[in-house]
C-alpha cells in the first residue's frame, strides 16, 4: 500500500513538472510575440522620424537607439523562445516515453507482486486448515485448483486493458518563427493548445476505444436476446401446431398473434445487431489508423519487464459472460412428443407456419380467468404426508383478482394443485417478500420447478 501511494505521488510530481514546462514555454512565446510587436512599432517610428525633415538630429538618434535596443531584445526573446521549445520537447518526450512508462511498469510490477503474495498466502491458509479440519478436505482441493489458475500477469493485463483510453502521446511542438514585417495584434496572441481526454462509455463518445467496448457489449447482449426470442418462437410454433391439430383445445389465433410479434421482434433485433457490427468494424478501422499515425511507432524504445501491446492483446483475458435466463413456459415439456422442430441458427430467421393473409392488428389479449380456489384455509400438506413440489418465481407477478396471488422474482412456493389452463395453485413458503401467507393461482409460465 505504501509503495502504491509512493507511485501515485511520483505520477503527480511528473505531471507537475510537465505542466511547469508547458507554462514556461507559453511565457517565452508571449514574450517573443510582444518583443516582435514593439520592434515593428519602433522600426516604423524610426523610419518616419528619419525621413521627416522637421525632426531634430537628437530625436533621430534617440529613435535609432530605441530601435536598436528593441532589435537586441527581440533577438534575445527569440533565442529564449527557441530554447524553451527544444527544452519542452525534450521534457515531453522524456515524460511520455521514459518516465511515465517506467512508472506504469512499477505499478504493474506491484500489482503482479500483490497477486503472487495473495497466491502464496492463500496456499498457506489452505494447508493449515487441511491439518486442522479434515472434514473440509474436499473443499480445500477445489480451493487449491482455483488458486492454481491465478495468473498474476494475466490479471494485470486485464487491469491494463480495462484502463485503456485509446489515446496516443502528443506530437512535438513546432517552432513558429515570426518574420520581419509580420504584424500581430495584442488581442490575438496565441498559446499552445493542449487538451485532456476523459473516458466516456457512451455510444456518442469521440474516443474510439471506449466506443469499441460499448459496441462489443451491445453486440453480445443482442445475440443473447435473439437466441431467447427464437427459443420462445419454437414454443409458440409447437402451440400453434398443437392447437391447429386439436381445435378442442382452444382458439389458435391468440398464439399466432404472439408468434407474429416474436417474429417482428427477431427482425428488429437482427437489424440492430447488423448495425452494431457495421459500427464496430468502422471503429476498428479508426483505431488501426490511429495506431499507424501514432508518433510512438517512429520511436524505438523498450523497458525491462515491460509487456508489449501484442502480448497484452494475445492474452486470453476472460470477461464475464451474460447468461440468458431459461424461458420457463412449460411448452417444451408438455408437447415434446407432439412436434420436434430443428434447431435454428442464431442469426437466421425461423420459418413460421402462418397463413399468408393480411390481418388487422391483434387486439390486446385478455388474461384467462383462473379457476376458483376450492379451499384456502387448508395447509398445503400434512406433516406426515408426502413432500410437496416446490417452485420458484422467474418473473414478478401482480395479482389483479381475488383468486390469484402476487409474487416477487426469486420467491419460492409450494404447489397445491397442478397446471389448470395455464394457471398453477401455489402457497407461499415464507413471508420475506409479502406479509400474507396466502394461497392462490399464478401463471404456470412464470414459475419453474426447483
Amino acid at each position: 500500500k505504501k509503495e502504491m501511494k509512493k507511485s501515485r505521488n511520483e505520477a503527480d510530481t511528473l505531471q507537475r513538472n510537465l505542466n511547469q514546462s508547458y507554462k514556461a514555454l507559453d511565457h517565452s512565446k508571449l514574450k517573443y510575440q510582444k518583443a516582435h510587436i514593439e520592434l515593428e512599432i519602433t522600426k516604423a517610428t524610426y523610419e518616419k522620424t528619419e525621413v521627416d525633415g522637421s525632426a531634430s538630429r537628437n530625436q533621430v538618434e534617440k529613435a535609432k537607439t530605441i530601435y536598436h535596443k528593441n532589435i537586441s531584445d527581440h533577438d534575445d526573446s527569440k533565442a529564449q523562445y527557441a530554447n524553451e521549445v527544444l527544452k519542452t520537447n525534450e521534457i515531453q518526450e522524456e515524460h511520455f516515453f521514459t518516465l511515465l512508462p517506467c512508472l506504469l511498469n512499477n505499478i504493474q510490477s506491484l500489482s503482479v507482486g500483490n497477486g503472487d503474495f495473495f497466491k502464496e498466502l492463500m496456499s498457506k491458509y489452505v494447508k493449515q486448515e487441511r491439518e486442522i479440519v479434515p472434514i473440509v478436505a474436499k473443499c480445500h482441493e477445489e480451493m487449491e485448483k482455483a488458486i492454481e489458475v491465478v495468473h498474476s500477469i494475466k490479471d494485470s493485463g486485464m487491469i491494463v486493458n480495462k484502463l485503456k483510453t485509446g489515446d496516443v502521446p502528443p506530437e512535438d511542438f513546432v517552432f513558429e518563427e515570426l518574420q520581419p514585417g509580420t504584424v500581430l495584434k495584442t488581442n490575438f496572441l496565441t498559446k499552445m493548445k493542449r487538451s485532456k481526454s476523459t473516458p466516456n462509455l457512451n455510444m456518442e463518445s469521440p474516443n474510439y476505444f471506449q466506443r469499441k467496448r460499448y459496441l462489443e457489449k451491445k453486440t453480445d447482449a443482442h445475440k443473447i436476446e435473439i437466441a431467447k426470442v427464437q427459443k420462445e418462437m419454437k414454443g409458440l410454433q409447437v402451440m400453434v401446431k398443437t392447437y391447429a391439430d386439436n381445435p378442442k383445445f382452444g382458439d389458435v389465433k391468440q398464439f399466432q398473434g404472439e408468434l407474429e410479434t416474436a417474429a417482428k421482434r427477431v427482425q428488429v433485433l437482427e437489424s440492430e445487431l447488423t448495425t452494431f457490427k457495421t459500427d464496430l468494424a468502422d471503429v476498428n478501422n479508426q483505431l488501426e489508423n490511429i495506431r499507424i499515425k501514432s508518433p510512438a511507432r517512429s520511436r524505438k524504445w523498450s523497458f525491462p519487464g515491460q509487456l508489449s501491446s501484442n502480448q497484452l492483446e494475445n492474452m486470453e483475458i476472460e470477461s464475464p459472460k451474460i447468461v440468458s435466463p431459461t424461458l420457463a413456459t412449460g411448452w417444451e415439456d408438455d408437447f415434446s412428443d407432439v412436434c420436434q422442430l430443428p434447431p435454428s441458427p442464431l442469426n437466421q430467421p425461423i420459418s413460421i407456419p402462418i397463413p399468408l393473409t393480411v390481418k388487422p392488428e391483434p387486439k390486446p389479449k385478455l388474461k384467462p380467468k383462473p379457476p376458483p380456489i376450492k379451499d384456502v384455509s387448508k395447509p398445503p400438506q400434512d406433516c406426515k404426508g408426502p413432500k410437496l413440489r416446490k417452485v420458484v418465481a422467474l418473473y414478478q407477478f401482480d395479482s389483479d383478482a381475488t383468486d390469484t396471488i402476487s409474487m416477487a422474482e426469486g420467491e419460492e412456493f409450494f404447489v397445491s394443485e397442478g397446471d389448470q389452463d395455464g394457471w398453477t395453485k401455489v402457497q407461499r413458503v415464507d413471508s420475506r417478500f409479502f406479509e400474507d401467507m396466502g394461497e392462490g393461482f399464478v401463471p404456470t409460465s412464470f414459475v419453474q420447478n426447483i
